[in-house]
């Protein structure tokens, strides 16, 4: 699975956009989630929206986009790395959400609510959190709008997912841009026509488009550059472990763990970024017990 995300800047530095075609990766989530079409859709934008945030951080750091709307979809949550590793999962992957215009109803899916972001770096003790009101529920509109309110950086956030009716995704990727210090009015009353008129980030790369075809449908008006190879290729990895398995365990204190101890049977612990089960037998919750009595 080879999807490089690829950085682009303009000549005189005031627009950046780091774009990426990664139909595999949402491929595999859709398979891991089990997911319908707009839930397919809905947490494949998260997906995408995440990992490609996530790059524009200058250390190694994770972003955390939680949707939290009203939906039949129930939550959507996605989270990157500025490594390219993406996870997330969605509440009810397997909901039919009526189609609108003959588009797949993302916004009517997620539905009205509260967006949060949070952003860590190693060494940080708490992460850089935000929310902003849910304004369309389309994912890459509501990231836009988060960026604005919350890091006042004006941004244009293209993601497509397209979902073939037996549920495959046949396209995925995006493209973010940022507008840094120094752009002038007239660069930014150019980028906004641009918007209207670019096309669908899927029907360029159903046409055979590159991350670099994505990129220039924004900048098409503006001299710009790529910048060196990046290393980052996006990819779908959940780090969970038995080990983390145990520490979830623990947090919920020695009362309820001796509950669980007491039925004298195993219990199944399954993961929501990737759906692995981990058993946890009696001996091993006698043993997180003793470690929660004595941390009382």
């Amino acid at each position: 699975m080879n999807c490089p995300v690829e950085k682009f800047i303009s000549d005189d530095g005031t627009l950046r956009v780091s774009s990426v075609i990664c139909t595999a990766v949402i491929q595999e989530a859709q398979k891991i989630h089990s997911t319908y079409p707009v839930a397919s859709a809905a947490l494949g934008r998260a997906l995408i929206g995440a990992g490609l945030l996530a790059t524009f951080m200058k250390e190694e750091g994770k972003v955390a986009l939680h949707f939290k709307g009203d939906g039949p979809l129930g939550h959507v949550f996605a989270e990157g790395t500025s490594t390219g590793e993406v996870r997330g999962f969605i509440v009810n992957p397997q909901i039919h959400v009526p189609s609108q215009n003959g588009k797949l109803a993302v916004g009517a899916g997620v539905g009205q609510g509260v967006l949060s972001v949070a952003m860590s770096i190693p060494n940080e003790k708490q992460p850089y959190t935000g929310s902003v009101k849910i304004q369309s529920g389309e994912i890459g509109e509501d990231i836009a709008y988060y960026l604005f309110q919350s890091q006042q950086i004006p941004s244009v956030v293209a993601l497509g997912v397209f979902v073939e009716p037996d549920n495959s995704v046949s396209a995925a990727g995006g493209s973010i841009l940022q507008v840094m210090p120094g752009a002038t009015d007239k660069t930014l009353e150019i980028l906004e026509g641009r918007v209207k008129e670019m096309r669908s980030v899927t029907e360029i790369i159903r046409e055979g488009g590159t991350a670099h075809d994505l990129a220039y449908e924004i900048l098409e008006d503006f001299r710009f550059r790529k910048l060196e190879d990046s290393d980052v290729n996006f990819k779908y990895i959940c780090q969970c472990s038995m080990v983390r398995v145990e520490r979830s365990i623990l947090l919920f204190g020695a009362s309820e763990i001796e509950a669980m101890v007491k039925e004298k049977k195993d219990s199944e612990v399954v993961c929501d970024f990737c759906g692995r089960k981990y058993v946890v037998d009696s001996p091993t919750l006698e043993g997180l017990l003793s470690i929660a009595t004595r941390a009382k």
